[in-house]
């Protein structure tokens, strides 16, 4: 038969924390927090991930035939469609290089079919600008002027020549 300080010694035993299982149980937190961290991160990139490659190539074709530039078609989508954005978010959405991009861009701009604005940031350096894009009906009444003005200059050219 046991006696009761042997009973008392046993339970304490059993109560103290083994050092080896404890590192090893610290260790798969560990490992399971920075599991836990990587999806969150690839769950992220696949949200922020804002693209044009699921729109319809014909949509892209017949809008370029209309801009007279793939580049500016894929633009306008874009902007169309995530609204408020930077040349480098353009650039990463649309596969077209920033510097291509700022290019074109400011066509688009003074022929008013973007608008842009300063992008209110803190700190020192430049402040980027912010384009977005003008209603589809409001492209499509600056195409037809332009079309219109075209027209007009065919049924002047016996007058012109």
């Amino acid at each position: 038969m046991c006696d009761k300080n042997e009973i008392n010694t046993n339970e304490n035993n059993l109560n103290m924390k083994n050092p080896e299982n404890e590192e090893k149980n610290m260790e798969d937190e560990v490992k399971e927090i920075l599991e836990k961290v990587k999806n969150k991160e690839k769950n992220k990139s696949i949200v922020i991930k804002k693209t044009i490659e699921n729109i319809d190539k014909s949509l892209i074709d017949n809008l370029a035939n209309l801009l007279s530039s793939e580049v500016k078609a894929k633009i306008y989508i874009y902007l169309r469609k995530y609204g408020k954005s930077t040349v480098d978010e353009i650039a990463h959405g649309t596969g077209i290089y920033p510097s291509t991009i700022r290019e074109v861009i400011l066509e688009m701009y003074k022929s008013g079919i973007v608008v842009r604005e300063k992008l209110d940031k803190e700190g020192l350096g430049k402040k980027p600008y912010i384009y977005s894009a003008v209603s589809p009906s409001e492209l499509v009444k600056k195409l037809s002027k332009g079309l219109q003005n075209k027209l007009n200059e065919v049924i002047m050219l016996d007058k012109k020549i």
